[in-house]
């Protein structure tokens, strides 16, 4: 009888461990949730502001941070987060800047599969609504077609005879969202300007060495531009060096994307006339900050009308005007940001 009580109670005891276990997604929550982000790499400055901002929350609460990077490789970013999900045992909050677009499924998948809450930035298929995976919070942009037109539209204003002459463009990863966005907002300004033409363009796939032999080429073919079009600001860098050892630095003008200290030194040096400054610190805390409130009970995913689980946020435009104040604000200091509300820097809804 003694022994039919105790395997008794140590299956009642079975039970109980089990139904625990599923009602937490299928894991066993133990010690401190573990902060990661994966983006594309550590060797543009734009990306290491992800970095910066993401050391920063992590000491804000306590909690230990992975840094992990794709190096442009969609399998090994992919692996690296599954690695991760099990090295946690599934107790981790994600922020994620896929490689490419499609990515994002499978990522999406992966985390679903392991009851793992994250939050993306940037690039997924149009057609991919992130509603249909209860882990994936949301995912965020900035503009990146407002981005476009203020950039081509301060270009335009340094050619010769402003509104009139000749361009070469640069472009990222064909498939990465925000290239898309950034060059039609590009097309919108030439088809406003009919006096420009845009003679030549080809993808840099956001590299600064890539973007630099790009130009050089174009540069054989028409040494005779008016300006240079890029969708970031690494690209845009290459650009400005290619220039530079045609005599052209400084006469022909680069705008670009992204906002990395470089950008605003060509800016305020004459070499380029204007950028955009997409935030990369608050991006990180913002996607960390949203993955961890889920991860803990604090944010009901489920209850989020859509407008909040696609969305695009404002960038801050930079020109010569107001370069001094962005650097001082966003560069020589981070800016405190008030993550008590996810939303308050909610412009659009994602269609």
């Amino acid at each position: 009888m003694r022994r039919f009580l105790v395997i008794a109670a140590l299956v009642l005891l079975s039970a109980v461990c089990i139904t625990s276990l599923f009602a937490n997604g299928g894991k066993e929550q133990k010690g401190p949730t573990t902060l990661a982000i994966s983006i594309r790499t550590l060797s543009s400055p734009y990306q290491v502001m992800y970095k910066d901002g993401a050391e920063a929350y992590s000491k804000i609460v306590g909690l230990p941070l992975d840094v992990l990077t794709t190096e442009a490789n969609s399998a090994k970013g992919l692996t690296d987060i599954k690695a991760e999900i099990a090295r946690t045992g599934g107790n981790v909050a994600f922020y994620v800047d896929p490689n490419d677009a499609v990515d994002a499924v499978s990522i999406a998948k992966a985390m679903e599969s392991a009851g793992v809450y994250w939050v993306s930035w940037w690039s997924k298929p149009a057609d991919v609504k992130v509603w249909d995976y209860p882990h994936w919070i949301s995912h965020v942009s900035f503009d990146g077609y407002a981005a476009a037109v203020f950039t081509a539209t301060e270009l335009l204003k340094t050619f010769k005879t402003p509104g009139q002459g000749m361009l070469i463009a640069l472009q990222g990863r064909l498939g990465d969202t925000p290239n898309g966005e950034r060059f039609q907002g590009l097309q919108k300004v030439l088809a406003d300007n009919p006096g420009v033409q845009l003679v030549e363009w080809q993808s840099a796939e956001w590299d600064r060495t890539k973007a630099y032999n790009q130009t050089r080429a174009m540069l054989v073919a028409h040494p005779d531009v008016d300006g240079v079009w890029t969708a970031n600001d690494d690209m845009a860098m290459g650009a400005i060096q290619a220039l530079k050892e045609v005599g052209l630095a400084g006469k022909v003008l680069v705008v670009g994307c992204d906002g990395i200290p470089e950008i605003f030194d060509a800016i305020k040096g004459g070499l380029a006339a204007a950028s955009v400054l997409n935030d990369g610190k608050y991006q990180a805390q913002l996607g960390l900050a949203m993955s961890l409130a889920a991860t803990q009970g604090k944010l009901n995913v489920a209850s989020l009308p859509h407008k909040y689980r696609m969305f695009e946020i404002p960038a801050v435009n930079v020109s010569r005007e107001n370069v001094d104040q962005v650097v001082h604000d966003y560069i020589q200091n981070t800016p405190t940001y008030d993550l008590s509300n996810f939303f308050s820097r909610w412009s659009m809804e994602m269609k």
